[in-house]
């Protein structure tokens, strides 16, 4: 018996590994399709492409000039990337993929130590395949590194309350290190991701857990002191070397970037209304929505009955939601932190619903993504809809109705799975197809004319460029273009996020098209894009410009 035993945990000790492989496979074989995308995505492999061009591994640069903006981790790992494996596509996704499958590592993790092995497999499947965890893991932002360290936080502290629920009083009381530390280093890693919302969101979850539960041995158990030697060994210095080299940093990384865009929307232009993250939330967890209320409900009530792990995660999925909800600043990507709380609390619940139930909630996606790859190929052949086809292509579009159908195609096979009580072949059939979803949709914005546009000048224009070639960026900045053509660009007339950094530096930057027909005069080997409009009114002028590419909204002109 203890043979058969040992032999059937090696078979699934193995068997796990190799879904973890495949998963693996999965994850990391396509990043680098599509093209890199205007403008977060070039801009977050062009600022690490510089810092390994010049050795400056401090004072972090956009297009040669200082950018302050965000703290240093995710720079210096894509850095890593570039020298390891090549400045590409591939390796400028390779730090938020990577954030983002440790998270089902720790996912997994903490499930099987709250929930059990069934909840873990399914609570693994529905973050990995949650279309905002997903796409995030597959773009070049820094939302999944930040996410990655709040959820190593998050996780101890979810563990640290579970400790409440022990039957032994001994239990509740601080002896390992190990958590307390896994909490610190989740904090470094989320501050040197985002700055002080890595320090924020898990003492006001921990405050609010605390306050609800009434667990006020919780601050003994987690042993802050291990929080504070982690930020000062981890975070500080980083902090305390860009401030010395640059006195200006301080005043507006941490008041400008934080207060000011927290509490105000003048000058961030990203202001939303409160219920902005509703739709957003609906659409980011498919193909999993339908499992929110009940999940939510059972996390409540678990918590009522005295889990202290479920509490955590109730507070911690509700709390970052509310927090960025109140925002003046909005962006799709700022409530990815809250998906692991949330996948967890799913993967429980579904663990214990019904195989009926399980195929009613898949089939009313199957029906709605269905609904919606339909509802996308009508709008593509109303006359109605005109205005909008002219800003995609036959080919996005058909490519955004074949994601949600292919989601639909997973959903449909999870049914049937489902009513043969398989719930988690029935999951990893909807979670495959909401992998699905998210590739064919990412290829499919790649196709829209304006990336189509990016791409082609990027590919015909590289040729073109010799080592000399003095680059300018007229009155616009296609941000993934210094990436691929391996230099930053002069900017004329541009200013947008470089505005800080330009006041520090101007001469780096040309204000006008007269200055910038002087500068271009000068010149024997140089490069420009240009706005249509710029570039009659330079020729109007009599400037010596050679154009190489036309599109649209932009005219490539050379100086040989």
């Amino acid at each position: 018996m203890n043979g058969r035993a040992t032999n059937g945990r090696a078979t699934n000790g193995h068997r796990a590994l190799a879904l973890w492989v495949a998963a693996a496979m999965l994850w990391f074989g396509p990043l680098n399709m599509p093209h890199l995308f205007d403008p977060d995505e070039g801009r977050y492999a062009e600022i690490p492409r510089e810092m390994l061009a010049s050795g400056d591994w401090v004072t972090p640069r956009l297009d040669a000039i200082k950018y302050f903006e965000k703290p240093v981790l995710q720079y210096w790992a894509t850095a890593g990337a570039f020298r390891l494996f090549g400045e590409h596509a591939w390796s400028a996704r390779l730090w938020p993929a990577l954030c983002g499958f440790l998270g089902l590592l720790l996912t997994w993790a903490l499930a099987r130590a709250l929930y059990g092995e069934r909840s873990a497999a399914l609570a693994v499947i529905i973050q990995a395949s949650s279309l905002l965890y997903l796409a995030l893991a597959r773009i070049a932002t820094l939302d999944m590194s930040l996410s990655f360290g709040l959820q190593i936080a998050m996780c101890a502290l979810a563990l640290l309350a579970q400790q409440r629920s022990a039957p032994s009083g001994a239990a509740r009381l601080p002896g390992s290190w190990r958590l307390p530390a896994l909490l610190g280093l989740g904090l470094a890693l989320a501050v040197l991701s985002k700055g002080l919302v890595g320090i924020l969101i898990p003492c006001a979850v921990a405050g609010l857990y605390l306050l609800w539960m009434r667990d006020w041995t919780l601050p003994l158990r987690a042993q802050p002191w291990w929080s504070v030697i982690a930020l000062a060994v981890l975070a500080a210095p980083w902090f305390l070397a860009v401030s010395w080299r640059n006195p200006e940093f301080a005043h507006f990384f941490f008041i400008v970037q934080h207060f000011q865009r927290y509490l105000s929307s003048a000058g961030f232009d990203r202001n939303e209304p409160l219920w902005f993250f509703v739709p957003v939330l609906a659409l980011g967890f498919l193909p999993w929505t339908t499992l929110l209320p009940g999940a939510l409900r059972q996390g409540w009530r678990a918590a009522r009955g005295g889990e202290g792990g479920s509490a955590m995660l109730t507070v911690w999925a509700v709390f970052v939601f509310a927090f960025f909800s109140l925002s003046q600043s909005k962006l799709i990507p700022y409530i990815v932190p809250m998906l692991p709380a949330l996948a967890l609390l799913a993967g429980r619940s579904l663990a214990a619903m019904s195989a009926r139930r399980f195929a009613q909630h898949l089939a009313a996606i199957a029906m709605l993504a269905f609904g919606l790859g339909l509802l996308i190929l009508l709008l593509w052949r109303l006359p109605a809809a005109a205005p909008l086809i002219e800003r995609a292509s036959t080919l996005s579009i058909v490519g955004f109705a074949a994601a949600f159908l292919l989601l639909a195609l997973g959903a449909a096979i999870g049914v049937q799975l489902a009513r043969r009580a398989q719930p988690i072949a029935a999951a990893a059939a909807a979670g495959l197809g909401g992998w699905m979803l998210a590739q064919c949709a990412l290829l499919a914005a790649e196709q829209l004319p304006r990336m189509q546009n990016l791409v082609q000048l990027e590919t015909q224009v590289q040729p073109l460029l010799g080592n000399s070639t003095r680059f300018y960026c007229v009155n616009d900045y296609l941000q993934p273009l210094p990436f691929y053509w391996r230099r930053p660009c002069t900017l004329v007339g541009y200013r947008g996020e470089l505005d800080f950094g330009l006041k520090q530096e101007p001469w780096r930057w040309i204000p006008n098209l007269q200055q910038f027909a002087s500068d271009w005069q000068r010149q024997s080997d140089a490069l420009a894009i240009l706005r249509p409009e710029d570039y009659r009114q330079l020729q109007a002028l009599g400037l010596p410009m050679h154009v190489i590419y036309t599109a649209q909204s932009l005219v490539a002109v050379v100086r040989r």
